[in-house]
Order: C-alpha cells, then sequence, then structure tokens
C-alpha cells in the first residue's frame, strides 16, 4: 500500500512544520473551502518562482495572494472605495477574490506582475490557522498541473505533484468545489456621478444575483468578458484532461462527434434526469459503441454538479479516457460558474 509521506493532517505540529518550509522559500499545500492551493511566500521571488516552475505555469499568470485576517489588507493593498470595504467588511471570508490596488514592493512582482492585488481570506478553520501560525502572506493557485482538473483532496494533489511538494496539508474534501469567485469594483459609465460596479471576472460561489440581492439590486453587477490583462488566467485551456473534452446539447449528436476521434475511449457525464428520460437511447450507446455512461450529478442538487465535475475528470485521466462527453446546463446563477469550467476545459 502507498504511504503518502507528505500528506498530513493538521495538527499544531504540522502547522510549525509549514512555517519552518515557507520561511525556508519552500512549497506547502494547503486546503481552502475551495481548491488545495499550492502555497509560497507571497513577497518572496525565489519561492513564488518554484510555484509556476512545478506547475508549468505561465509567467504572466498572476496569483492569489491569501491572508488570514481583514486587518491585513491595508498593508499589501489599498482600498479605494466603499463598494470595495463593503465587501471586505461584510463578504469576508468567503470564497471569494477581490481585485486591488497593490501597494509598491508588498509582494512579489513575480506573483502580481500588474499594479493590482488579487486578495483572499479562506473561510476554511485549517487554511487560517496554516496562515496565521505561517504569518505571511501566502501566493497559491492551484496545487495541480496547470491545465488540469483543480484538486479538491489531498490525493488529487498527490496524482498531480507527487512528492515535488515536501508537505500536503490534509483537511479530507473542500465543500465549495470549484476555485473562488473573483471581482473587482470599476466606475460604471453608464450612471451619473462616481457611480460604481461590479465585474465579476471569475464567477463561482458568490454569484451575480447574490450580488444583486446584497446590494440591494443599487449597484450594476456583471459579468465580464474575457480580458486577459486582468484575469490571464482565463486566457489558456484549464480544468482538462489530457485529451479532448466536448460540450453535448442533445445525445444524437454524439453518434456524429464520436466519428471524428475514431479509437477513442469515450464517457459520458450528464444529469441523473437525462439518463432517466433516455435509457433505451443510452443502452443502446454503451452496447454498440462501447462507451461508458457517467452520472454526473442531480439537478436538484447543485453541490453534487460542483462535488463531481473535477472528481470525474480525474478519474477519467487516470482510466485513459481521451474524449469525455459533458451535458450543457443552464448558465444561471451556480449554473453559471460551473459551465464556466466545463467551456474553459473544452477549449481547443
Amino acid at each position: 500500500m502507498k504511504q503518502y509521506t507528505n500528506i498530513k493532517l493538521p495538527s499544531f505540529e504540522v502547522y510549525q512544520e509549514a512555517k519552518l518550509l515557507l520561511e525556508q522559500w519552500k512549497l506547502v499545500v494547503f486546503p481552502t473551502e475551495t481548491i488545495y492551493g499550492l502555497g509560497a511566500d507571497a513577497r518572496n521571488d525565489d519561492a513564488v518562482r518554484s510555484i509556476f516552475e512545478l506547475k508549468w505555469r505561465p509567467q504572466d499568470n498572476p496569483l492569489i495572494t491569501h491572508l488570514w485576517y481583514k486587518e491585513q489588507i491595508s498593508t499589501y493593498a489599498t482600498v479605494e472605495n466603499e463598494v470595495q470595504q463593503l465587501i471586505i467588511d461584510k463578504l469576508m471570508p468567503w470564497p471569494l477574490t477581490l481585485l486591488l490596488k497593490k501597494k509598491e514592493w508588498s509582494v512579489s512582482n513575480r506573483s502580481c506582475p500588474l499594479d493590482y492585488l488579487w486578495v483572499r481570506l479562506p473561510s476554511n478553520t485549517v487554511a487560517q490557522k496554516f496562515l496565521q501560525i505561517s504569518e505571511v502572506p501566502v501566493a497559491a493557485p492551484s496545487a495541480n498541473i496547470s491545465w488540469k482538473p483543480s484538486p479538491t483532496n489531498a490525493k488529487m494533489v498527490y496524482d498531480n505533484l507527487w512528492d515535488n511538494v515536501p508537505l500536503i496539508i490534509d483537511d479530507w474534501e473542500s465543500f465549495a468545489w470549484i476555485e473562488s469567485s473573483v471581482m473587482r469594483v470599476v466606475p460604471d459609465e453608464n450612471k451619473w456621478w462616481n457611480a460604481l460596479k461590479i465585474q465579476i471576472l471569475r464567477p463561482w460561489y458568490l454569484t451575480k444575483e447574490d450580488l444583486e440581492d446584497f446590494f440591494n439590486h443599487e449597484l450594476t453587477v456583471e459579468y465580464t468578458v474575457k480580458n486577459p490583462e486582468l484575469s490571464p488566467w482565463m486566457r489558456y485551456k484549464h480544468y482538462s484532461i489530457e485529451w479532448h473534452v466536448r460540450i453535448f446539447d442533445e445525445l444524437l449528436d454524439i453518434e456524429n462527434k464520436i466519428s471524428e476521434y475514431p479509437g477513442s475511449k469515450v464517457w459520458i457525464l450528464l444529469t441523473r434526469e437525462l439518463i432517466q428520460q433516455n435509457k433505451d437511447l443510452l443502452n443502446q450507446l454503451e452496447l454498440e459503441k462501447g462507451i461508458t455512461i457517467i452520472e454526473r450529478w442531480n439537478k436538484q442538487n447543485l453541490a453534487s454538479c460542483a462535488h463531481t465535475l473535477f472528481d470525474h475528470y480525474h478519474t477519467a485521466e487516470k482510466n485513459g479516457i481521451n474524449l469525455l462527453f459533458v451535458e450543457r446546463l443552464t448558465e444561471e446563477g451556480i449554473w453559471y460558474g460551473i459551465m464556466n469550467r466545463v467551456k474553459r476545459s473544452a477549449e481547443v
């Protein structure tokens, strides 16, 4: 039986080990309420460089800086308006990242090459304790190879990074299962006199509808188009298996698309509802085409949709699946964030 010697459950001794590793400019994997992060001291060029090297991450893809309490934010970034302050006061810690004006020399330019800082206060208690004891701002992307599915447990981290990271702090499964919502506050050019609006650069747990309700619909909230300068992580293919992910609208479309990839080992991820509605057709695809049908989620349980997505991607790759079909879902509320990840994984 494989012994994962670098995977350890949280304890005071483990937190002290993590602190020492960060002081030595080494890497530590830690859990958050969304995914597991690959962390280094955000202030140190060499430590941050090792994140990019281990992940094979493009150098222009900035890192989120993780802090453990709100008062730290003023050390590294400037809060420029009341909307930003309200988000910090009322919505943090939570699965969200806020784009703020970076203070000069606050963190390594390798971590954030632009004039902005991506600030995150995780709500996971293990992450908070790790950050508190470490006493440093921690730059951390997801703990995986850059184009692979993001890890939601320690074993998924190990399958990506093996023994190349000295410590993986294990807190079982994350609960939000997809990376944090990323947002910024900008002038609203369509309103009078210094009005502001919120742009969601990466959707997820905190949705457009949530923010509209929070601000009593007095503030414009919008999902943004791709912005390769402010959201460089959207420039590259993410979250995918080694070969092909394809989104389908109708099951009948799959037969035609399979012919484009002869000899492929095929899985279909779909909802329980679609399986129940199309049992005969799915049985035919399994028997005649050798396709494996995977129940991906239940539309009545939004959490199951997010929880199983990256796990299924990870399992598919371990099983040598080179063609993965994923059912398209309605892009409203939390569904929007889920389909955002699916579409990013399906990009060529």
